[in-house]
């Protein structure tokens, strides 16, 4: 009885390699640039006067909160389902993992039946415990939500509040 050797995914080359190193410092510098010079100070200066401000008739207190315990981790649930949900989708159409013509950073046995099913399954549902996530945050946000309005800060003209006297720039 003669064993079968084992079937390996293709590898990225050196070149390939490379470009796609370059393309990821790219992509990810350019998101650190936008993060730390745009996003963070918007954000923080949104957040320091939240209970000030509405967005579209909104109080800014729920928005933040909101904001931060639901649309967040429903936002990653996105990308996750976006990026590994196809994967899993390809992995599962041709029933091997990884999927047919798929390039692997490092040698790679390739799976086929239930082992590759089940990896299939499991990138297919990587998002799901970002939505169990948004699911609990949006009791939690509900929660500060509601604490947040128990208390009426005196709001100034230029969206700072008044509180114990002192005034928050």
């Amino acid at each position: 009885m003669m064993s079968e050797l084992p079937e390996f995914a293709e590898e990225y080359s050196f070149h390939e390699r490379v470009r796609m190193l370059v393309r990821c410092l790219v992509i990810g510098g350019t998101f650190i640039l936008l993060w730390k010079l745009w996003l963070l100070p918007t954000f923080t200066a949104f957040a320091a006067t939240a209970q000030c401000r509405s967005v579209f008739g909104v109080p800014g207190t729920d928005v933040l909160w909101y904001g931060l315990f639901v649309v967040f981790p429903l936002f990653l649930a996105l990308v996750f389902g976006f990026i590994e949900g196809r994967h899993g989708l390809k992995i599962l159409r041709d029933g091997q993992s990884p999927p047919i013509a798929a390039k692997v950073l490092r040698p790679t046995r390739i799976k086929r039946g239930p082992a590759a099913r089940r990896a299939g399954y499991l990138y297919a549902l990587a998002f799901m415990p970002f939505v169990g996530i948004a699911i609990w945050g949006y009791f939690q946000a509900a929660s500060l939500s509601r604490m947040s309005h128990s208390k009426h800060p005196v709001c100034t003209a230029n969206h700072s509040f008044k509180a114990d006297g002192f005034v928050a720039a």
